[in-house]
């Protein structure tokens, strides 16, 4: 810029104006990009939540099957390491469309405690050793979650970027929430599995929905980071009362709450350049 103004004030304003020019945003002068196409890669946790607890399970002796001990269960699901990928699309600078991949690997707690032992002679402790190897280990509830929705972009080209997201989809568990058994050795030295709670149908395809609030924030060229906080609302089956001599015990589908916190980083595969102006 060329000053030609004589004066001492005019002076002082030219040299103003070409200090504030070597100190600008370089950025000054154009919006910012707005991503349109992104891939997203993301791990976090989830919580867990109680299926049941104080369930008083009778159970008759293998040594003296005219002697039944009675056994308090509880069962949870643990909470979760999660991780997956998603792809979203913003069809204009607001409202994108999702779809999300999501692997949720929920663990099992049981509870075990003897709350009657029976006095008979005959017993040898299989039981309670049953009750034992039940109380110390942990199941598989590993869930995975197919879901489509929408993101609602509060600031497309701000320097932060939150949202919000609701999506709606199907789990699917391989595993069963209900089975119950427990290892115990017996007289020959064989360590055998016993049965308490039995399950013919032990996988499960079920309606699921999720929400989350987060913020985006980028990075790098072509890069985001975003931090998200979730809500997935999910089904799983629960027993209601004690099994039967037959290992058959009531169930029910009970709706499970898990709240969530996943790190995601976004690859921007396209996006809007900002105008200048």
């Amino acid at each position: 810029m060329t000053c030609s103004i004589r004066t001492h004030a005019g002076r002082l304003l030219c040299f103003a104006l070409g200090l504030g020019g070597l100190t600008a945003d370089p950025a000054h002068g154009q919006e910012r990009a707005e991503p349109q196409l992104i891939l997203t890669v993301f791990g976090g946790a989830m919580g867990g939540a109680t299926l049941y607890s104080g369930l008083r399970q009778p159970l008759a002796l293998l040594e003296d099957p005219s002697a039944t001990d009675t056994l308090d269960l509880g069962r949870r699901l643990a909470p979760a390491i999660s991780f997956g990928a998603s792809a979203t699309y913003f069809p204009s600078p607001h409202l994108g469309l999702s779809g999300e991949i999501v692997f949720m690997g929920f663990g099992l707690d049981d509870t075990c405690s003897m709350v009657y032992t029976d006095p008979s002679t005959l017993r040898r402790g299989y039981n309670e050793q049953m009750c034992n190897d039940i109380a110390g280990k942990s199941g598989s509830a590993s869930t995975i979650a197919f879901y489509v929705g929408g993101l609602y972009r509060i600031a497309p080209r701000g320097g932060i970027k939150p949202y919000l997201r609701v999506q709606a989809g199907i789990t699917t568990r391989a595993s069963s929430t209900v089975e119950l058994s427990g290892r115990f050795l017996d007289e020959t030295g064989v360590v055998r599995d016993r049965l308490v709670i039995g399950d013919p149908d032990a996988s499960s395809l079920d309606p699921s929905v999720g929400f989350g609030l987060g913020f985006m924030l980028p990075i790098a060229a072509g890069y985001q980071v975003r931090l998200e906080f979730r809500d997935h609302l999910l089904y799983a089956n629960r027993v209601t009362g004690p099994a039967d001599a037959l290992e058959r015990a009531p169930t029910e589908r009970t709706l499970v709450n898990s709240l969530g916190l996943v790190l995601m980083l976004d690859i921007v595969l396209e996006q809007k350049r900002g105008r200048r102006y």
